[in-house]
């Protein structure tokens, strides 16, 4: 934060209660004034900024926190998310992808949601052409861990499940043992 000058600008406006440092970004308006927002921080370590395509807008990952700002106005025009982890980057849309959920960004007036896909977490993404690739980690109704495989066909929004990829918590009967009382009449 800067020792002299003006002071920041929270985002969003009830940000920080105790005003610490969040993420900050310095924006120059068209007429070379100068701004500096303070952007309150998500979940995670992802810090990312750029311009969204043909547009005027500003794509900001402040750890997890998304905000689509624009350089001459010190208010976010969305914002959304907190745990956004990955991002990748495909024609003109940027693909967010956090713990539980997935979002598409294009423009301020495109935004795609596929929220809540899992219960523990997005792991192993890649782009690969056009299709975004992962496993999602759920528990099935016994408490048993398993990953289900997905493809996000990133030209045509279509998400697609794949079986169970493998089991993850698998409980070891054999040692434990049966009939073990605790308990003796006396």
């Amino acid at each position: 934060m800067p020792a002299y000058g003006e002071i920041y600008i929270s985002i969003p406006e009830n940000g920080y209660s105790e005003f610490s440092e969040g993420l900050a970004i310095k924006f120059i308006k068209k007429d070379n004034t100068e701004w500096i927002g303070n952007f309150e921080t998500g979940s995670s370590s992802l810090k990312f900024a750029t311009k969204l395509k043909d547009s005027e807008n500003i794509l900001i990952i402040a750890c997890g926190n998304c905000y689509i700002m624009n350089s001459e106005e010190t208010q976010p025009k969305v914002e959304f998310g907190h745990d956004y982890k990955y991002i990748f980057e495909y024609n003109t849309k940027f693909v967010l992808v956090g713990e539980y959920s997935i979002s598409i960004v294009e423009s301020i007036d495109n935004i795609e949601h596929l929220d809540n896909l899992c219960y523990e977490g997005i792991t192993n993404v890649k782009l690969e052409n056009e299709n975004l690739i992962g496993e999602l980690n759920n528990y099935d109704s016994y408490g048993e861990g398993y990953k289900n495989g997905f493809i996000l066909n990133l030209e045509t929004s279509e998400f697609k499940g794949i079986e169970r990829i493998k089991k993850q918590n698998k409980i070891n009967t054999e040692n434990i043992a049966k009939n073990n009382k605790w308990w003796k009449l006396w």
